[in-house]
């Protein structure tokens, strides 16, 4: 009987990537394990273990650690948003050794690698979890190991995902009573980027109450609002950059002021490399309390207010 092809064997049974002494367990020869190596079938990523060609490169890179695509990592590979510095998360045994440098499996990796996060976690994964641990699980791990503001951001992302996204109630029993699991009410799939869900979570931890995409008009929603009448707009330059989008902005915010509201714009670079900024701007609007002049006003952080 003729023996099962090393690629045959990779792609059935092991979603892409599997261990030599899985391979002759399965039948195949060394020879034909080393002719699909060298033929470039393959990819020997560590010793021991191979994958097929195009995988995605951050599953592969985390398996080159001794490990698989967790937390954060997990959730952006299947398209969640990614925030800034985001860094290669892996989840191993805890008892795992010989980790390896995810871009070179001659290099061990230093105890204190600066951009990869080792969950010591991996002893219960399913046969399903090879590539990546499930959105649920690694929702759960980010919630454990990311800023709050963070982590929160990136799984209001994964809930907006229309395959894959993690479900709320396994996530709260793969934390399984431990403190994070509180962090469970601040999720809202409603938020429309990550930016936003940041601003929202850093003002709730300022002991506010941001509402959370109200529509004030028929035809205008903003992104937060706080009470009742200061509106925190979170732009981007990826969606406001065209004359068209910006014009058009123009005219919303003026339609927002004719009706009494004062209007914040915050930027994805101010929340994330100036927040102190946007905190002080809203910080000192609230204090001076509702406008009395029914036209309201409209301020952009950076902007003085007197």
């Amino acid at each position: 009987m003729e023996p099962p092809r090393v690629v045959d064997v990779i792609r059935s049974h092991h979603q892409g990537l599997a261990h030599r002494r899985e391979l002759l367990r399965a039948g195949c020869t060394r020879d034909q394990l080393d002719q699909a190596w060298r033929r470039g079938d393959v990819e020997r990523v560590r010793h021991g273990l191979y994958a097929l060609p195009g995988l995605p490169v951050s599953a592969v890179r985390a398996a080159r650690v001794g490990g698989v695509l967790a937390g954060v990592s997990a959730l952006t590979l299947r398209g969640a948003w990614a925030p800034p510095g985001e860094r290669l998360v892996v989840s191993v045994p805890h008892n795992a050794r010989d980790l390896r440098d995810p871009d070179d499996a001659g290099r061990r990796l230093g105890t204190a690698h600066p951009h990869v996060l080792v969950l010591r976690d991996a002893t219960e994964l399913t046969a399903g979890e090879r590539l990546a641990v499930s959105p649920s699980r690694a929702a759960a791990q980010a919630l454990l190991s990311e800023p709050v503001d963070r982590a929160v951001a990136v799984i209001d992302s994964a809930l907006r995902l229309r395959a894959e996204r993690p479900s709320l109630a396994a996530v709260d029993r793969h934390l399984r009573g431990r403190p994070a699991a509180g962090l469970l009410v601040l999720m809202d799939a409603r938020a429309e980027s990550g930016t936003e869900s940041v601003a929202r979570v850093r003002l709730i931890e300022h002991g506010l109450s941001p509402e959370i995409q109200v529509w004030l008009t028929s035809e205008i929603r903003v992104d937060l609002l706080l009470d009742g009448w200061l509106v925190v707009e979170c732009t981007s330059y990826e969606f406001h950059s065209s004359p068209k989008q910006y014009n058009e902005d123009r005219v919303r915010i003026a339609t927002l002021i004719a009706l009494g509201y004062v209007v914040i714009e915050v930027s994805y670079h101010q929340v994330f490399d100036d927040w102190e900024s946007v905190w002080a701007a809203i910080s000192r609007l609230l204090a001076r309390g509702r406008p009395q002049n029914p036209t309201g006003g409209a301020t952009k952080v950076g902007d003085p207010v007197t």
